[in-house]
């Protein structure tokens, strides 16, 4: 098999933006501040992507790509999750949304304009072009609970779960990333199931109508939509981030990299200009 190469920052911000934004809302991350955490994790990245073993998806020891002008993804399809690339990509992008969200929750959290201009209003399961706008609402709605189930869950049992049952990681990968041992990993995962086994079962009259709206899901799903594993099974699907908004966040991202490089006499290389 041939060796994997570092990805450009392009390909990162390809691959990895609409996993990041679901990933954000399974750690916990209110709808109004995503934009915002979702930009800082993506600088992160930029900064961090020297580090990235592709082979791995942990740190590795030689430099990544500069981001370009040209916006990421135009004109070339992104390597999906199921790749030799795309797979270790979303663990070790999770890892850096792991330790933003860290940030977050340990800081009033400062919010600020960027070239967006949507806000919590981002749809959020825009998969299939053929829905309807309401059944787009909807699924926006259905993805919303799960990230409140998960919600209730605390948070060293739900990243546990999130990456042993969502990211599809073995117990050995997760105690090494989290640097602690596989039994306290087990131990997690099966406190983490309970919990949300227990969330569902508590879930409103209103929550459980929602869910089997005939526009939320295909007819074969709805009598099973309110069962766990059906949840989280559904959490599993990664909608795309319209392209509109998936280029005027990399703007955001691009103004915000120029800006942390002319800061730090560290920074190697340049940012690109405004599109």
């Amino acid at each position: 098999m041939p060796l994997l190469e570092r990805p450009s920052f392009e390909t990162v911000y390809t691959i990895g933006l609409s996993f990041l934004r679901q990933a954000l809302r399974w750690l916990g991350v209110a709808e109004r501040d995503i934009d915002d955490v979702l930009q800082d994790v993506m600088i992160a990245a930029y900064h961090a992507l020297e580090s990235f073993d592709p082979r791995h998806g942990t740190d590795g020891a030689r430099a990544g790509g500069s981001p370009s002008g040209r916006e990421p993804g135009a004109g070339r399809r992104a390597p999906q999750a199921s790749s030799p690339l795309g797979e270790p990509l979303r663990r070790w992008l999770f890892g850096i949304a792991w330790r933003q969200v860290g940030h977050y929750r340990g800081r009033a959290h400062r919010r600020r304009e960027i070239a967006v201009g949507a806000g919590a209003s981002w749809p959020f399961d825009l998969a299939d072009p053929g829905l309807s706008s309401e059944q787009l609402l909807a699924r926006e709605q259905s993805g919303q609970l799960v990230g409140r189930l998960l919600g209730a869950i605390d948070l060293e049992r739900r990243v546990v779960l999130i990456m042993h049952d969502l990211l599809e990681m073995t117990s050995a990968d997760i105690a090494r990333d989290l640097e602690v041992n596989e039994n306290t990993v087990r131990n997690r995962l099966r406190l983490a199931r309970e919990d949300f086994r227990v969330a569902v079962k508590r879930m409103n009259a209103e929550d459980r109508r929602a869910l089997r709206d005939p526009l939320s899901l295909p007819v074969a799903e709805r009598s099973r939509a309110a069962d766990e594993e059906s949840l989280l099974d559904a959490a599993r699907v990664v909608p795309e981030v319209p392209d509109a908004i998936r280029r005027r966040l990399w703007i955001a991202v691009a103004h915000a990299v120029a800006h942390a490089r002319a800061a730090g006499p560290s920074a190697q290389g340049s940012a690109p200009p405004p599109a």
